[in-house]
């Protein structure tokens, strides 16, 4: 990247200044001892522009492929002699964070210039061994600049230049060195999960949310306060929302089967509905136009899937529709631009992992797309005060945090002193403070033995556990020696198998995106799961022995996933919501084109003992069903609440199913629906919030569930951030 003989690229971050072309690197003009291999490393983390630099690309440019040498170890010292040299903690780190066994990214924001790779040299040679000496500012240049004639005027003016640029910088640096640093506290440290933090108009006030039973509801604190104050005791109500006068509050009131709009006093007192409609998966957030006269919020069809943006008016409660998506889109958590004439909001495809932020204008017309992740994205986006960035939480580098890119779109770069699991952003309009959602979780994969259909023998057991909100849907192999598991353990959702008793844990998938949904073949040789590698989730198999995993060519430009096996081994069922519903299809291992199964929607399915039913569960309709595959009119089994992802949380066995009975007493049981005499019977009450996923062994003695064990979520806030 050198640009001549006499000038190179350099990078300023923080107190920093490095030069790779002279192997220079500064702090506040002071020169920091540094090698060669931790200066490489550092140069990699750089242009990675906030994204994660893989532990298998430091060692590609580190060392050849000839080389010999104990690659793991080298690349731990290398960055820690970085470390070193920055001055940055391995345990609270600001500048470099470590995914273990992932790879490494750059916290802070990186600026690129070239430079007068001479005059640096002298620069950082003047100082004395005491430091006492002052350092004279690199000068900062275009490529090319001093193209140096003969004329005496041409020097004069190069020498004006070259003061001028010196005073620049060191105005630069010192402008640089005098910001305070940021720092990152909670806000309040009330019991329960604290969600959807948001600013008043003036900065002093945080208006958020807590689920817990003891006390639900909507808050308001004063920032640097003692005391929050509670505005509601019910608990469904989320996503607050200040008035442009700071005098109400707008927020979302969720049950399971309708979703409602209130708005309430700051101070208290008596709540007024806007509005009410079906509940959906993301039909829980909304934000305040800065003109006090609408409310952007999620608009949902009344199949509960489909949503959309709209206008909500606060004169006459009428909606006014903004964004048109797709069939196989939904538009989700709006938020306003500082003056108003913009929206930026979530759009993913329909069953709502794969998502961007975009931005569409008030008055109407074509939303324009800002990221290209195709990933998680967790909450509402926020905008910086001057209207240029929009801050938002993301998995585009593994586990989730915060992000800023420019609205007009571009790289995200990292928000800085921000750690992982940080979701729900709010940006104050004064006083330089972030506030968003720290958030924290340990789910448990449990083991329920039997001793008969309807009896279990003794009480479940742990066989897994992991810290992180991805530990779901495990399977029994076949022969019920193995447990095939997603989780995010290692930074990305891959697939992993363990023996049944929880040991000997291997990754069985390191494809760096969202791998679940994991199912066996009958003979436990082969797996099939759903991967998004872009946009779209896909089909894929693979040998449980290793070996590339293999596309399975369903119908490109769709979403396609939650596979399952026929009894036979030659089929794979999948859903697809080619045409816009999601429906079962199936096809062929060895190819051909897919069979549409279901005709009224279906999600995920499977084959009955004796291959004449396919039994499987609705995406937007709760309960289980049951069809005949040679023709026939589907039946609904039993009915269940309307719960998220649900439709994972059911087994097949000869004599019945086992499920997640939602309809009980909180939080859930695990029962049994028996086919002979279509009753139901409780064989479990769990202790905690079920997650996703049930699996039974083939031979119908053990059950698999993940479960929750705590979820902890905090409001954190960010002072000095810019």
């Amino acid at each position: 990247m050198a640009t001549s003989n006499s000038f190179s690229v350099c990078a300023r971050f923080d107190q920093f200044h490095v030069d790779f072309g002279s192997r220079v690197l500064q702090r506040s003009g002071v020169r920091v001892p540094v090698q060669s291999q931790p200066l490489q490393v550092l140069r990699l983390l750089l242009e990675a522009e906030g994204k994660v630099v893989t532990r298998e690309e430091l060692r590609k440019v580190l060392w050849p492929e000839d080389t010999f040498v104990d690659f793991e170890l080298g690349v731990n010292t290398a960055v820690k002699k970085l470390r070193q040299a920055l001055e940055d903690s391995a345990d609270h780190p600001k500048f470099i964070e470590t995914l273990p066994r992932i790879g490494h990214r750059f916290m802070v924001p990186v600026e690129w210039v070239a430079e007068d790779s001479q005059t640096l040299a002298k620069s950082a040679d003047s100082v004395t061994a005491g430091g006492m000496a002052v350092a004279s500012a690199p000068v900062r240049t275009s490529i090319g600049l001093y193209s140096v004639g003969n004329s005496r005027w041409l020097a004069v003016g190069g020498t004006i230049l070259v003061a001028l640029c010196g005073i620049a910088v060191w105005r630069f640096v010192r402008s640089r060195t005098a910001l305070p640093p940021i720092e990152v506290v909670p806000l309040v440290g009330l019991p329960g999960m604290e969600n959807d933090p948001a600013f008043s108009p003036d900065g002093n006030q945080v208006a958020f949310a807590i689920r817990n039973p003891a006390n639900s509801g909507i808050y308001t604190t004063v920032v640097g306060g003692e005391k929050s104050l509670r505005l509601t005791t019910h608990p469904g109500d989320g996503s607050p929302r200040w008035s442009p006068d700071g005098r109400q509050l707008a927020f979302v009131r969720y049950s399971e089967e309708r979703v409602a709009i209130y708005v309430i006093p700051a101070l208290g007192g008596t709540e007024h509905r806007l509005y009410s409609s079906p509940a959906g998966i993301n039909s829980r957030s909304l934000d305040w136009s800065p003109d006090g006269k609408v409310l952007a919020i999620t608009e949902i069809d009344a199949d509960r899937i489909h949503t959309w943006i709209s206008l909500l008016s606060l004169a006459n409660s009428t909606t006014q529709r903004l964004t048109s998506p797709s069939d196989q889109e939904q538009d989700c958590s709006p938020a306003f631009s500082p003056d108003g004439g913009t929206v930026a909001f979530v759009r993913g495809i329909t069953p709502g992992v794969v998502s961007d932020v975009y931005v569409v204008p008030t008055s109407g017309g074509e939303p324009r797309r800002v990221t290209q992740d195709h990933t998680w994205i967790m909450g509402a986006p926020a905008w910086t005060p001057d209207g240029r960035e929009i801050v938002f939480s993301s998995t585009r580098a593994g586990l989730v945090s915060l992000w800023r890119v420019s609205a007009s779109g571009g790289t995200p770069r990292p928000v800085v002193g921000v750690g992982l699991n940080a979701s729900r952003p709010s940006v104050s309009r004064k006083d330089h403070q972030l506030v968003y959602q720290q958030m924290n979780f340990k789910n448990n994969v449990w083991r329920l033995d039997l001793s008969d259909e309807k009896t279990r023998r003794g009480p479940p057991s742990i066989v897994i556990s992991d810290k992180g909100p991805e530990l779901a849907r495990p399977r029994f192999s076949p022969d019920g020696k193995r447990i095939a598991f997603e989780s995010d353990r290692l930074g990305y959702a891959d697939l992993w198998a363990c023996d049944s008793d929880g040991s000997n844990c291997s990754q069985l998938t390191s494809l760096h995106g969202t791998a679940g949904a994991v199912t066996w073949s009958p003979d436990g040789r082969q797996i099939a799961f759903e991967f998004r590698p872009k946009q779209h989730s896909e089909v894929y198999v693979a040998e449980v022995g290793g070996g590339p995993p293999r596309l399975l060519e369903t119908f490109p430009g769709s979403d396609n996933g939650g596979p399952n096996w026929s009894r036979d081994g030659k089929w794979i069922y999948f859903y697809s919501n080619r045409g816009g519903a999601l429906q079962i299809w199936k096809m062929q291992l060895n190819g051909g084109s897919p069979v549409q199964v279901t005709t009224k929607g279906g999600v995920v399915g499977a084959e009955s003992s004796d291959g004449r039913f396919l039994y499987f569960a609705k995406f937007d309709v709760p309960g289980l069903w049951k069809m005949p595959l040679r023709g026939g009119q589907e039946t609904r089994i039993f009915d269940q609440p309307f719960v998220p992802f649900s439709w994972w949380d059911w087994g097949l066995t000869e004599k019945g199913i086992y499920f997640i009975n939602f309809q009980t007493s909180s939080p859930a049981t695990v029962a049994f629906f028996e086919f002979a005499t279509n009753k139901i019977f409780p064989i479990w009450a769990l202790t905690n919030r079920p997650f996703v996923g049930l699996s039974v062994s083939a031979d119908g003695k053990s059950i698999l569930y993940p479960q929750n064990e705590y979820s902890q979520s905090d409001i954190m806030l960010v002072k000095n951030f810019r």
